[in-house]
């Protein structure tokens, strides 16, 4: 919560969390250090797909990526290809932006693009299933021989590389 409020980012989903009450949590809303409207708007689905139904509700184009390790520690995985976040998300905002110039800004018809970023079990990682239903894995640049990641340092890489494709923030 507090690495994507940082960001300027505001809606936060848990699919089927180990813990129900997570949110609500002591150690959660300390750990959220000021993010605690983060937690309190956040919602709660029972699996990926119902939570991707609903972030998807409008018919607007939605772009979904998972994050993962290309080269994991501790099991086999079968090879994917991993797309290197800030280039790939530089990518993705001139090309909106230069259909959005084609097209013109502010057309009733112009479809709105949504992205959906999904983030696996800090212990395990995503599972295969999961990482089947994205359009694209996302593979932070880690060191090859030790990737490891917590999952509130992949949210923060994530975010900050998704910030810095759609601008800075007006600092004044």
């Amino acid at each position: 919560a507090r690495a994507m409020k940082t960001m300027g980012f505001f809606d936060l989903a848990l699919v089927s969390p180990h813990d129900p009450k997570v949110l609500t949590r002591n150690k959660t809303v300390q750990r959220a250090s000021g993010a605690k409207d983060i937690l309190k708007r956040a919602k709660v689905y029972t699996t990926l797909d119902e939570a991707l139904m609903d972030n998807n509700e409008h018919g607007n184009e939605e772009i979904v990526c998972g994050t993962g390790m290309p080269v994991d520690m501790y099991q086999e995985r079968p090879e994917r290809k991993y797309v290197e976040p800030r280039p790939f998300f530089e990518e993705l905002v001139n090309a909106y932006n230069d259909n959005a110039t084609t097209q013109g800004r502010g057309n009733d018809n112009e479809t709105m693009r949504r992205i959906a970023f999904i983030f696996g079990n800090e212990k395990s990682g995503m599972e295969e299933s999961d990482m089947d239903k994205c359009q694209y894995l996302l593979g932070i640049p880690t060191n090859p021989k030790f990737g490891s990641l917590n999952l509130a340092s992949a949210v923060q890489l994530i975010a900050y590389d998704w910030r810095m494709a759609l601008g800075y923030y007006d600092t004044e």
